[in-house]
C-alpha cells in the first residue's frame, strides 16, 4: 500500500516517474482488461494511458529486437521454446456452442551461452554425427557406450583426503550430507536444531553462478504438438535468431553446418525431434 501511495503521489508531482504505473498497465494489456476499465484506473493514476503505453510497448519490442540481432552475430545463442494455449471470448453470444476459440501456440526465448563458451567448443557436428546411431555409416567401435542411472554413483569415486568422512567416496559424502539435511528440515522437529551443525559438503568443480540475460522473442501461430510444428517452430525460432537455410538468398545467414546449436523443451518437444530425424 505505501509503495502504491508513494507511486500515485510522486506521478502527479512528475509524470514520467511512472514505473510502477507502467508495470501494472503492461499487466492489463496481457490479459485483456476492458478499455474503460483501464482509462479509470489511468485517471487516478495506478496505471498510464492507453497513448502511453503503445509507444512504450513499441521501444520494449524493438529493444528486444535489437538484442536478438546482436546475438545472432556471435552464434553463442541458445534456444527454447514451449507451447501455450490462448482461449478466444467471442463478446458476441451464440447459440451453440464451438470448439474453435483454444488457439494453440509457441512461445520461444534466446539467451547468450556463458561460462567462457567460445565458438570452437560448438564446433563438433561433424564429430557428433560420427557418434550417432541414427548415421548408417557410423562403425560399432565410434558409438560412444550407453550410460544409465547407474553409473551416477560412480561419479566422483574419489576418498576424501580427511575429515571425519575420509571412508567415504565422494558421492557418498554427499548423499549423507542431503540424508542429515533433509532430517534436519523436513524431519522431527527434534532434529531442527542440530541443522546448523551441519558442515557444507566439499565443492568439486563448482560452476560459477553469472545472472543469465532472457530476451523473449516473437510468439508463433504454430501448434507443436505434432513432429511437423516442431520443425516449424525450430525453423522460425532460429530464423528469429538470424540463421537460415543457406538456399536463401533473400537473407545474409551465417553457416552452421559445423555447429551445434542448442535447442531447449520439455520432454515432448525432446520426442517429436527424435522422431524428426528418424
Amino acid at each position: 500500500k505505501k509503495i502504491v501511495i508513494s507511486s500515485i503521489m510522486m506521478q502527479s508531482v512528475q509524470p514520467k516517474s511512472n514505473a510502477l504505473q507502467s508495470i501494472i498497465r503492461i499487466f492489463l494489456q496481457s490479459v485483456h482488461t476492458p478499455q474503460n476499465v483501464i482509462d479509470m484506473l489511468a485517471q487516478i493514476r495506478i496505471s498510464i494511458s492507453t497513448n502511453a503505453i503503445k509507444p512504450a510497448i513499441k521501444l520494449l519490442s524493438t529493444e528486444s529486437q535489437t538484442t536478438i540481432q546482436d546475438l545472432r552475430q556471435m552464434l553463442l545463442t541458445s534456444y527454447t521454446y514451449d507451447n501455450f494455449d490462448v482461449e478466444l471470448k467471442s463478446h458476441v453470444p451464440l447459440a451453440e456452442k464451438s470448439n474453435d476459440s483454444l488457439k494453440h501456440l509457441t512461445s520461444s526465448l534466446i539467451f547468450p551461452l556463458q561460462h567462457g563458451v567460445t565458438i570452437d567448443d560448438l564446433k563438433c557436428s561433424d564429430e557428433l554425427w560420427k557418434k550417432s546411431l541414427l548415421n548408417l555409416y557410423t562403425r560399432e567401435h565410434d558409438l560412444p557406450p550407453r550410460k544409465t542411472w547407474r553409473d551416477l554413483l560412480a561419479i566422483h569415486p574419489e576418498p576424501l583426503v580427511d575429515g571425519p568422512n575420509s571412508l567415504l567416496m565422494r558421492c557418498d559424502c554427499f548423499n549423507a550430507w542431503m540424508f542429515l539435511m533433509d532430517l534436519c528440515t523436513h524431519g522431527p522437529e527434534y532434529f531442527h536444531h542440530f541443522k546448523s551443525d551441519i558442515q557444507d559438503p566439499e565443492t568439486i568443480e563448482q560452476i560459477p553462478l553469472l545472472k543469465t540475460p532472457i530476451i523473449a522473442t516473437h510468439a508463433m501461430d504454430i501448434n507443436n504438438s505434432t513432429v511437423s510444428g516442431n520443425i516449424r517452430a525450430v525453423i522460425e525460432l532460429l530464423a528469429q535468431g538470424g540463421i537460415y537455410n543457406l538456399n536463401n538468398m533473400e537473407f545474409k545467414t551465417p553457416d552452421i553446418s559445423q555447429h551445434v546449436v542448442l535447442t531447449h523443451g520439455d520432454l515432448g518437444t525432446g520426442e517429436k525431434l527424435q522422431m524428426a530425424q528418424l
